[in-house]
């Protein structure tokens, strides 16, 4: 079963690994090094306290990343790396892979590292991240991974800190990476690392029953409103139409025939998207209506009102950056 990924951990962040670490399995982690940024760690911790895995990039000490297993109190001999892929004040996606050997770890879809075990990795049980780092989104892959993604071109291109909490800047044109995988319905599910908004895709073999789309993404500071529309191509209707207002506090749900919108539905108990918060939203086509979830608690279901068979199309616009789009 996937775990739900942890979004805007606080730093220092310490986390149980549920199930432990096996071969194949992937730890992705999604931040922004700090503008003033020393040094900051990722730490692998066993059950009885020893490190397996300290991951440690040093910015005040000739910019190295500098990696070690701590036993019984006492650290090993260091092993350094001195190409330093992280950069002040730029956001990152890192991935450790755990491997038979080694930990094999790819920063913004690049290869960096592989450091060969000292201790035996099923005796991992906790995630440690500690220093001048923030954090946007933890997640936990199993034993088939995605590639690491491509990452946004970052150059000219800052970020910003507010209030302690992580916001996305609008990358300029940024890439994304394609994999595909089986649904638990055996549909072709494909996954877009990273993609540019406005976004738009198309649907292979349409939004049948029990689809699902996943949507991880980020709402800037500064977010007025977005939206999320399942579409038909040709004719041009719209199925369902989810437009968060932040300003309003409203989520506007609506759909769009033959050229007219039709009776909006706004009711909602809270407000789930918040500026300078990421989230994790997921539409599910149910027989009779889409149940949307965002960051895993089931916010409203929206009746049918043209059939879902329809949609073929999907579209994301507005102020928002993605992460990843699953579908």
């Amino acid at each position: 079963m996937a775990l739900q990924p942890i979004l805007n951990p606080s730093v220092p962040f310490t986390g149980p690994i549920f199930g432990g670490l096996a071969e194949g399995k992937m730890i992705v982690i999604q931040g922004q090094v700090r503008v003033s940024v020393k040094r900051f760690s990722v730490n692998l911790v066993c059950g009885n306290g020893n490190i397996a895995f300290h991951f440690n990039p040093r910015f005040d000490e000739g910019r190295v990343v500098v990696c070690n297993t701590q036993q019984h109190g006492r650290w090993g001999a260091e092993e350094r790396a001195y190409n330093m892929p992280f950069q002040p004040n730029i956001y990152f996606e890192m991935i450790i892979n755990v491997k038979s050997h080694c930990y094999q770890v790819s920063v913004n879809g690049n290869h960096f590292l592989e450091y060969r075990h000292r201790l035996p990795f099923h005796e991992v049980q906790t995630l440690q991240i500690n220093g001048d780092v923030s954090l946007n989104c933890i997640s936990f892959a199993g034993t088939n991974p995605p590639p690491p993604y491509t990452p946004p071109a970052y150059n000219v291109v800052t970020a910003t800190t507010v209030g302690g909490m992580f916001a996305q800047p609008n990358f300029v044109q940024p890439s994304f990476s394609t994999r595909k995988k089986k649904t638990a319905q055996g549909n072709s599910g494909i996954t877009l690392s990273n993609p540019a908004v406005p976004f738009h895709i198309a649907i292979p073999g349409n939004f049948t029953q029990f689809r699902k789309i996943t949507i991880v993404g980020n709402v800037p500071f500064h977010s007025n409103r977005f939206h999320v529309n399942l579409k038909n191509t040709m004719s041009g209707n719209i199925a369902l139409h989810i437009n968060p207002r932040l300003k309003e506090g409203a989520i506007v749900r609506n759909t769009f025939i033959h050229g007219s919108w039709g009776s909006e539905e706004r009711h909602l108990p809270a407000m789930p998207f918040s500026p300078g918060q990421a989230f994790h939203m997921e539409i599910t086509n149910l027989k009779n209506n889409y149940q949307v979830t965002v960051n895993g608690i089931a916010i409203f279901n929206y009746t049918h009102r043209i059939p879902s068979g329809q949609v073929d199309h999907l579209e994301i616009a507005g102020d928002v950056t993605l992460s990843c789009v699953q579908y």
